[in-house]
């Protein structure tokens, strides 16, 4: 279950968010920036700078825009996850499935042709007196 953010970070809360996504959009930035993509670099840099000053002289007050980034990555891990798990699925498990079928059946089972797979066992305590002080 996802947790409530407060509005108010306390001071080392909001450093870290501003500093941690400050620094993600500027080095996305200086990677966009190095691709030739300048309209696109100069927002990423500009968000992250504002960021990263917001983190140094008014962490606190960042807490409604952790709160709006919060909201949007639960948003994106609605659609992802289930793309995600579907794809981890027929390309792992189904294939895996389809190798045990074709290899042996089920794995673990008993190669002779018997009825029942119930395995005799001898009890573990044969004798009444032994049960008298068990530890």
């Amino acid at each position: 279950m996802a947790e409530r953010v407060s509005a108010r970070l306390t001071a080392a809360e909001g450093r870290k968010f501003g500093f941690t996504v400050g620094f993600a959009f500027l080095a996305l930035g200086a990677f966009a920036m190095w691709r030739g993509k300048q309209r696109t670099s100069m927002v990423l840099l500009s968000l992250g700078g504002v960021l990263v000053v917001a983190a140094l002289i008014v962490p606190t007050l960042l807490g409604p825009v952790e709160k709006a980034w919060m909201g949007l990555a639960h948003l994106i891990s609605k659609v992802t996850t289930p793309i995600f798990m579907s794809i981890v699925y027929f390309v792992v498990m189904t294939p895996i499935g389809f190798l045990r079928r074709m290899s042996a059946g089920k794995m673990g089972a008993p190669k002779s042709s018997s009825v029942s797979n119930w395995d005799a066992h001898s009890p573990a305590v044969v004798r009444r007196e032994s049960m008298e002080r068990q530890f």
